[in-house]
């Protein structure tokens, strides 16, 4: 038969006074009195979901989401406190790389000893483990003891073993975060290879890269529901927009007191200040690494012969980024009316907080000034490789429509 995994309304509550909700809980919850009073946390609520052959499924959401809770269910590693989940084929479950490993066993001995849980023969194991053992790159490290080895390197084992088994349904929960650049592609290219196969694949990651490049179909979890499910595009799309606009809220109010514009002198006034990011040119506090963004200022002088913008980008522990002036007259679109643009491309600057200062400046006196607070985040962080210093810049003049 096919596999195929069939959630009909699943949920997992969880007892405030701690532990799993067990029955009695569960006739509680069954007339809401208990749920309401707050005793009960419902961590899945009323999911309802049908998996088949060659669906590679994604789940994204926060911290918290219910996402690790689900995939637990489904791993049958605990058991849902209302509904159903019936499962047709066997299930492999990668929640956590390392967790089951035998410390005093080498990493060869390992192989076997899962093999043998796996259901497989000395020989099977046998006619396979050359090919695991390459795969995690391990070399003469796969003869000592397990106890000697790094994070990563039982991460790389243990992936190379269980996704060399040929698992009817993979389960994956952000597995593919650990290890460097080129061990996640290696997985990313192996689970892909699974899913050739016609076999189901359900992943749960932070990356939307991954899920992107891994997943023909995806879901998004919040407050323990599916919210969204569609193609992994359009599903990370809404999901990223919906976070975004959280944080850019969050952002405003914890750091109100730095945003604002000031004149020191009539006729000197700063009068816009934003980051543009994307084609629709929309303001943005949010900015990913490695996008094209823009600094976008306007602003009115008294004298724009001698007049000078001064530009920096400031990390929130002080650390000056860019420092730039500029001259007003080069940027006027009509009298004492000016319009700068600095295109940053590729946006070059590590996932952080960040503050854009913006001076006017006659001889070395400012007469006004304008803040920003803005956050870069990324999607994928670099691993690996060598630092490099690169900061390609282009200033260009805005043209009023």
């Amino acid at each position: 038969m096919m596999p195929q995994i069939t959630l009909d309304n699943v949920s997992k509550f969880f007892s405030q006074r701690g532990g799993v909700a067990n029955e009695l809980w569960t006739i509680a919850v069954a007339d809401r009195g208990i749920l309401e009073s707050g005793e009960v946390k419902a961590a899945v609520k009323a999911v309802s979901l049908v998996i088949g052959q060659g669906e590679r499924l994604g789940i994204v959401g926060s911290n918290g989401a219910g996402k690790s809770t689900l995939l637990h269910m489904i791993a049958q590693l605990s058991d849902p406190t209302i509904g159903t989940i019936n499962i047709v084929g066997k299930v492999t479950s990668i929640m956590t790389l390392g967790i089951g490993l035998r410390d005093d066993l080498s990493g060869r001995q390992n192989i076997y000893v899962d093999g043998e849980i796996q259901g497989k023969t000395r020989s099977e194991v046998d006619d396979v483990i050359d090919e695991v053992i390459e795969f995690s790159e391990l070399g003469e490290f796969i003869d000592y003891p397990v106890r000697t080895y790094s994070t990563g390197m039982k991460a790389r084992l243990a992936f190379a073993m269980i996704s060399h088994i040929d698992p009817e349904i993979l389960i994956i929960d952000e597995a593919l975060s650990v290890g460097d650049a080129s061990f996640s592609a290696k997985a990313t290219a192996r689970i892909l290879e699974i899913c050739a196969r016609g076999k189901i694949v359900i992943l749960v990651s932070h990356s939307m890269e991954s899920i992107k490049t891994i997943c023909n179909r995806c879901l998004w979890m919040d407050d323990g529901r599916v919210i969204m499910d569609g193609s992994p595009d359009e599903v990370t799309k809404a999901y990223i927009d919906k976070v975004r606009g959280k944080d850019e809220a969050e952002l405003l109010e914890k750091f109100r007191g730095h945003i604002g514009s000031r004149s020191f002198k009539p006729g000197y006034e700063i009068k816009e200040l934003a980051w543009f990011c994307g084609e629709d040119r929309e303001p943005r506090l949010l900015l990913e690494a490695g996008s094209v963004s823009v600094i976008h200022i306007q602003g009115l002088v008294g004298d724009a012969k001698e007049s000078r913008v001064h530009v920096q980008i400031v990390r929130l522990d002080e650390l000056l980024l860019f420092d730039e002036y500029l001259c007003v007259h080069k940027y006027l679109l009509k009298e004492n009316f000016f319009a700068i643009e600095i295109e940053m491309n590729p946006l070059l600057l590590g996932a952080a907080t960040y503050r854009l200062d913006v001076a006017l400046e006659l001889d070395s006196v400012t007469l006004a000034e304008a803040s920003s607070v803005f956050e870069v985040y990324t999607l994928n962080a670099p691993k690996g490789g060598k630092p490099m210093l690169l900061y390609p810049l282009d200033v260009s003049v805005t043209h009023i429509q």
